[in-house]
């Protein structure tokens, strides 16, 4: 019988999703027998799956997390009656992804991988393991997390509650359920988020780095140059808002429209009726064959992101040849190599306009070269699927 992997995260769609269905079909290519656990959203439908609880349940812990900042502690039933799936199962290896999202009980998950001894691999996608509240904190400025949070500035937000302050009492019981965990290895996307991880309570897991990828046989500069009269300026989020800078980037693509033209990707029908003459907005593209001809016909991607552990997107569009001008936080530093555009200060939105336009003046061909090539030897998500391959086999021989 082939060894049991058993996936689980809050969705199968998005960045996130997509990365959980390649490690399945890799691990089944593999030789191992793999199961995706998810919250809510299956988009693979052929996929073996099977979901956590249901809708109401996911309200309800919604409810619970609102009122009294009770996120990652409600979903008790549904906890229990996943664990005895898992008994039935009997897995050989969990990988865990993000456990936030209102679907799941962390106590009850960790105190079973306590008791159970299954070797367990956690890839972190954001910071929410090792806080008491946020799943980010640099826009907050915030760094209590490294001691104690208490007082937290980002109750408001995700995840949102209306006003009772329970920071300090997640915080421990979260510490609690997390460490001491023999059997636990955790992996992070980027050095960045490792090294805010060996700063905290999770420091004593055993850590890895392996960067997300993407598809590079999808992802690929066009065959031949398109040719236009004005240069285009992308930007792409699966939602623009603060945290990803939607004012900086109305802002940068003000200054640059006299000279190019502005497309604005992932906005809601709200954001389209009040964007500023010439501006191009659309909403969230889920067809990628559409999404990779944009990013091919852009001339650089502009990413004013606050707070980002490695974009999907600065990836996928240096590996369609067009370069990425960001902000410097975060991984995004990992990802822009020379050639491949430039980083500019959290905020500065003028200094991001110039950068723009020094990436603009210079040859189209030399930087679609230097994109395709730098993507070709870091995003190529085959090499991330192959680690994580190697780790699986790893940790299962070890039990």
């Amino acid at each position: 019988m082939p060894d049991k992997i058993v996936f689980i995260n809050t969705v199968c769609t998005g960045s996130h999703g997509g990365i959980i269905s390649d490690l399945r079909r890799a691990a089944e290519i593999a030789g191992f027998d793999p199961l995706i656990a998810f919250g809510r959203w299956a988009s693979n439908p052929e996929a073996r799956c099977v979901r956590i609880g249901g809708q109401t349940d996911v309200a309800a812990h919604g409810l619970l997390s609102r009122l009294v900042d009770g996120h990652g502690f409600g979903s008790q039933s549904a906890t229990r009656a996943f664990i005895r799936k898992l008994d039935s199962e009997k897995p050989a290896l969990l990988h865990l992804h993000n456990l936030h999202g209102y679907y799941i009980n962390i106590e009850i998950l960790f105190d079973y991988i306590r008791h159970s001894g299954i070797p367990t691999l956690w890839t972190l996608h954001d910071c929410w393991s090792f806080t008491g509240h946020c799943s980010h904190f640099v826009r907050a400025g915030c760094g209590k997390w490294r001691e104690q949070c208490e007082r937290c500035p980002l109750t408001r937000e995700y995840p949102a509650n209306w006003g009772i302050d329970r920071s300090r009492h997640n915080y421990l019981r979260k510490k609690r359920a997390f460490t001491n965990l023999p059997n636990l290895r955790i992996a992070a996307p980027s050095r960045w988020l490792a090294g805010l991880v060996a700063q905290s309570y999770l420091s004593g897991a055993p850590l890895d780095v392996i960067p997300n990828g993407v598809d590079t046989g999808a992802f690929h500069p066009p065959e031949r140059e398109m040719k236009h009269t004005r240069p285009l300026v992308l930007a792409v989020a699966s939602q623009f808002d603060a945290r990803k800078g939607y004012m900086d980037t109305l802002s940068v693509a003000q200054k640059l429209l006299p000279e190019a033209d502005i497309t604005l990707v992932g906005l809601t029908k709200k954001q389209i009726a009040a964007l500023p003459s010439g501006i191009d907005g659309r909403a969230h593209i889920g067809d990628r064959s559409e999404l990779v001809g944009l990013y091919q016909r852009a001339d650089v991607l502009i990413n004013t992101t606050y707070e980002d552990t490695y974009p999907t997107v600065n990836m996928e569009a240096i590996a369609c040849g067009t370069p990425v001008v960001s902000y410097n936080t975060g991984g995004c530093a990992e990802q822009i190599a020379v050639g491949c555009g430039e980083l500019v200060p959290v905020g500065d939105a003028d200094g991001m306009a110039e950068a723009v336009r020094r990436v603009l003046a210079r040859d189209r061909s030399i930087v679609r070269n230097d994109c395709q090539t730098h993507s070709l030897n870091n995003f190529d998500r085959n090499e991330a699927m192959n680690s994580y391959i190697k780790l699986y086999t790893s940790m299962v021989k070890q039990a």
